[in-house]
């Protein structure tokens, strides 16, 4: 057989005909390796700074495009020159850009458009973040075929929600194989040494349960599967540094990512918790005596506060743990310990509210020059909104307080007033954070508030166009109409239905 010219390096390196078939052809799926397009330039002759293509870069008329780590091309600038070449009286003018995206079929190009215009503002708050999400995200989806599923998954997810199909996002067919490729070529890229332990793998793994959960995942170990996937994928890998390949602060954003799901986890879930806090100290994240409690613009609250969900969530676990194995246990009796622990949470929290009522919020190093005054003051409200969340849910799951008393209520009614004064945005603002803090608040609503719950909600999944928000509307629907007393809370009604869910 006659080599390729135009298939894939294993292939032109081998002599041998490739099929061309993307993004893995034939020969390569066969071998179980990996597959990858690109084209070499070969120089031969004069050295490159004498040639014609290295007076073009001497003089200006060409720059170099860097479209992945390691990886770049030379283009034309805006305004192509004709060159000149020493001794040389032709011209030599370049005027057709190069396309990173070129290997990919018309939908997934579709798919990463609408995601990097689109489907990445739901994750972000500002465009900084946004633009970073996109930087970081999608030059590795180019070189990983599982989070490139994943990627278009999530675009997909999004673009149904936006086109007023978001009821029916389990059953779409297209997002149901984008899912399914991904988790395939997961599986595969697991067993390979030179990809397995690489920050590409668990960002597949955080972006396949962002897909979940924004879906409205309710089925059990659907989304909490990727958690503890990216949990195990995290400490094979060296401790807050950067893999190989890696885009500058990677790391760091996939551990800001991991903990905020899994204190969110702890604070409105049902199941034991995720992980634990000796796993691994996320890099540049935990606060520490003296150091400053960081808002944390892509979580919404504070890193103090996030340990502070997730010991509710550890706290109420061991409650239920021993309540369900005590004989002859009387509604409402709270053990002492368990007393304890609230008391001591709810000291924490109301310290943090102090704390911030004398201040103004500190955020990360960089990120508060690039926000206006007003996004400071929207992310202090969402903060607030989720410290009176935590409140609520130490009251409710380990205090077992009646949902009628007047903490519980004001709580509610603060968490109403918070999300009112940031108000619905269908631009980038911490509007996108606020499912969780409203949901908490509607379990507990009564009356007109539960209106307004119902209205919130409705403005949040039209503006930012996630089904999972309907999701939650829908459950807390069901949740007044079924539960079976004024006093089940949510996360007993959870385990009776028999759903794992969260409002993410």
């Amino acid at each position: 057989m006659s080599r390729s010219f135009t298939g894939c390096l294993r292939c032109k390196s081998r002599r041998q005909k490739c099929d061309e078939t993307r993004p893995i052809c034939g020969r390569c799926a066969t071998a179980g390796v990996q597959c990858k397009y690109a084209m070499q330039l070969q120089w031969g002759g004069r050295a490159f700074s004498r040639s014609r293509f290295g007076a073009c870069v001497d003089k200006g008329g060409m720059q170099r495009l860097e479209y992945s780590p390691g990886e770049f091309i030379y283009t034309t600038k805006s305004k192509p020159q004709s060159v000149q070449p020493e001794a040389e009286s032709s011209t030599l003018a370049l005027t057709h850009s190069v396309d990173p995206f070129s290997s990919l079929s018309p939908n997934q190009k579709a798919l990463l458009h609408h995601f990097i215009n689109d489907a990445s503002q739901i994750t972000a708050c500002h465009s900084g973040m946004q633009q970073d999400i996109c930087r970081m995200l999608v030059p590795m989806a180019l070189q990983t075929p599982s989070l490139l599923y994943a990627t278009t998954a999530l675009s997909a997810i999004h673009l149904q929600a936006l086109h007023n199909q978001s009821e029916n996002v389990k059953t779409a067919p297209d997002i149901a194989r984008q899912m399914a490729l991904s988790l395939e070529h997961f599986r595969k890229e697991l067993q390979d040494p030179s990809v397995k332990g690489s920050e590409a793998l668990v960002a597949t793994a955080r972006t396949l349960c962002l897909a979940e959960v924004h879906s409205g995942a309710i089925h059990p170990n659907s989304w909490r599967a990727h958690i503890e996937g990216a949990r195990a994928l995290m400490k094979t890998t060296d401790r807050g540094e950067e893999t190989l390949g890696s885009a500058p602060g990677f790391r760091r954003y996939l551990d800001r990512w991991y903990w905020s799901i899994v204190s969110l986890t702890a604070l409105t879930g049902n199941g034991p918790p995720i992980g634990n806090n000796s796993d691994f100290v996320p890099s540049g994240l935990a606060s520490q005596q003296g150091s400053p409690d960081y808002l944390d613009d892509y979580w919404g609250f504070t890193v103090d506060l996030a340990a502070v969900f997730r010991q509710i969530g550890a706290a109420a676990w061991r409650s239920h743990v021993t309540q369900d194995s005590r004989q002859g246990f009387i509604e409402g009796e709270i053990q002492s310990d368990v007393e304890d622990e609230a008391a001591l949470l709810e000291m924490s929290v109301r310290q943090l509210m102090d704390r911030g009522a004398n201040s103004k919020p500190e955020l990360y190093p960089g990120v508060a020059e690039g926000l206006t005054i007003e996004s400071i003051q929207q992310l202090a409200l969402c903060n607030e909104a989720f410290q009176h969340s935590a409140l609520i849910q130490i009251h409710r799951r380990l205090r077992k307080t009646p949902t009628t008393s007047a903490d519980v209520q004001r709580s509610v009614q603060r968490i109403l007033e918070c999300t009112e004064m940031i108000g619905p945005s269908s631009g980038l603002s911490p509007w996108v954070m606020l499912t969780t803090p409203l949901f908490i608040a509607g379990c507990e609503a009564r009356g007109d508030d539960r209106d307004t719950v119902r209205r919130l909600l409705s403005s949040l999944h039209e503006t930012v166009r996630i089904p999972n928000v309907l999701q939650s509307l829908k459950f807390l629907e069901q949740y007044w109409a079924n539960k079976l007393s004024s006093d089940e809370d949510w996360s007993h009604f959870l385990d009776r239905m028999n759903y794992d869910f969260i409002p993410y």
